[in-house]
């Protein structure tokens, strides 16, 4: 007689499979779903030796997978400046955080902050250069924006990264300068800040140093920690540098992650894959390559989106474009197809989508291959025209889960009556197009029941609605975090449902999202998440 190695009852099973079947009970083997169904009918697969759980009539669904997160980028912010919102309210406060870790640190060492967000300070002006030099003239400082696409750093960052008033801006970036003057006031935009503090996406050594590889492992486990406690069973690595793709391989060989990983690795080092022969879809259930992530426009958050008709409160700021040459997008993206990988395309704005689809249409036609699965990542400013080629082409959208509540106070003056239309994970459904959950964790909030209490209420924090078309049934809106996010990286064969043959991926909750008040589901506690089988966060 077989018996599970697990056995889960007394439960409200939601499996979220074909078919919305519910059961009591669930028992795993292997790591693998055995049988889901009725204790009466299971009772014989509990041994002697089964660990069983007994849920008291909590509820269990499939893990929640995070098709487009940073893990890696969240866990060296694990190692820098926490300057987010919900600590920081003013330049002064922040100015007092970097004088007091400059403090800690010699001479000459970096200081590192992270997910500063100017729209929510008290001062309505923008961090400079000059504020950091005022608190730490010996240290070289970075300060990133929330929207991971532009930052502030103080005039000895610009030394050490050779940049004066003459330099020029580069290709896909901008220096930013003080009006009149045009000296440099310390903002780094798009490429301009990718060359010097990410290693992902730099054309050249960064001007940042990056942390050695034992403590980003070990920052990565405590990032994966944070996100189990969140039910969270697997992410998208939504842009993976050498680096971070040996840790993750060396954590997994030596049992130490307790997600599994979905690396997106960057484009600029899609030659190297190349010259490997490491064709699309490497990789295993714990870790896998199977997209290559590149970048065609700004954020959201940051108006640096590249938008066809410009920006509701600046109709002449068309945002950004970090590739500009169509052609030589046509060539990347006929590349990373032919190699077997997704093009995992960041496209925000209108201008972007655009470019994006052009190329990957081009690829198809040129190289023809069954279902390649591609995606755009955030694919924000949508329109019909835009909905009927997506779904033609049988492209994925990984619109963002939360912003209507994270962003609430820009997404009208940036934007106007498009905010209406921004992240719409109905209209991707109604269009026939797959809609993955995607937070852009740390960019974004990482909670699952955030984001789902988002796309089914739409609702900003002071009440409005933003875009009420765009809700989803709660059903639908676990499917974009589960069925949806499995299909994203091409393993709904294998996750994103509690049925037999799949992952034992679970997240236990202490409610029931289908009896709750939609506007308090993010309120709900996860109790429990269960990875391969294995209890890996318990609330207790």
């Amino acid at each position: 007689m077989i018996h599970a190695d697990l056995f889960i009852h007394n439960a409200s099973v939601r499996t979220l499979d074909h078919h919305n079947t519910k059961a009591d009970c669930l028992a795993v083997l292997d790591g693998k779903i055995l049988a889901v169904g009725r204790k009466d009918d299971l009772a014989a697969l509990a041994g002697p030796e089964t660990h069983v759980l007994d849920l008291g009539g909590r509820t269990v669904l499939p893990g929640f997978i995070d098709a487009h997160e940073h893990l890696s980028w969240f866990a060296e912010n694990l190692l820098k400046l926490d300057l987010s919102a919900d600590r920081v309210k003013s330049l002064d406060q922040l100015k007092t955080i970097v004088a007091e870790e400059a403090k800690k640190l010699g001479p000459g060492e970096w200081v590192r902050g992270n997910c500063y967000d100017d729209t929510k300070m008290s001062d309505g002006r923008r961090l400079t250069r000059d504020d950091l030099d005022a608190v730490a003239p010996d240290n070289p400082v970075i300060v990133v924006h929330i929207s991971g696409h532009w930052a502030v750093v103080n005039s000895k960052a610009l030394e050490l990264g050779n940049l004066d008033d003459n330099s020029t801006d580069p290709e896909g970036g901008g220096l930013g300068r003080e009006p009149g003057t045009g000296r440099l006031n310390g903002l780094l935009l798009e490429m301009a800040m990718f060359n010097f503090a990410f290693e992902n996406m730099a054309v050249t050594p960064t001007v940042v140093p990056t942390f050695p590889k034992d403590v980003l492992m070990g920052s990565i486990k405590d990032a994966c920690a944070f996100l189990n406690s969140a039910g969270i069973t697997g992410v998208g690595d939504a842009l993976c540098a050498p680096s971070h793709v040996s840790a993750y391989l060396q954590m997994a060989r030596e049992n130490q992650l307790t997600l599994r990983v979905n690396m997106m690795i960057s484009h600029i080092f899609l030659t190297h894959l190349e010259k490997a022969g490491l064709y699309g879809g490497w990789g295993d259930a714990w870790t896998r390559a199977g997209g290559i992530k590149l970048i065609l426009d700004g954020a959201i958050s940051g108006k640096t989106a590249a938008m066809k008709n410009g920006y509701a409160n600046d109709p002449n700021d068309h945002g950004i474009l970090l590739i500009e040459d169509q052609a030589f997008l046509d060539d990347l993206v006929l590349r990373i197809h032919k190699m077997g990988y997704q093009v995992c395309a960041h496209a925000n704005g209108d201008m972007a989508i655009d470019m994006a689809l052009d190329a990957i249409e081009r690829a198809m036609v040129a190289a023809p291959r069954p279902d390649p699965r591609h995606r755009i990542e955030h694919c924000t400013m949508i329109n019909d025209d835009i909905l009927k080629r997506m779904a033609r082409l049988g492209i994925v959208a990984l619109p963002f889960a939360s912003y209507v509540w994270q962003h609430a106070e820009k997404l009208k003056p940036y934007y106007g009556e498009q905010a209406h239309r921004m992240f719409a994970h109905k209209s991707f459904l109604d269009a026939g197009i797959i809609p993955a959950a995607a937070t852009d964790h740390p960019v974004g909030l990482h909670s699952p029941l955030m984001g789902v209490q988002c796309m089914v209420t739409r609702r900003t924090p002071n009440g409005d609605v933003i875009g009420p078309q765009e809700r989803l049934s709660v059903e639908e809106a676990f499917r974009v975090y589960t069925n949806y996010a499995a299909h994203a990286s091409c393993e709904g064969h294998i996750k994103g449902a509690l049925t037999p043959g799949r992952l034992a991926d679970m997240a236990v909750l202490n409610e029931d999202p289908w009896e709750t008040d939609p506007d308090r589901i993010s309120q709900i506690k996860v109790d429990m998440t269960i990875v391969n089988g294995d209890v890996v966060y318990d609330a207790g």
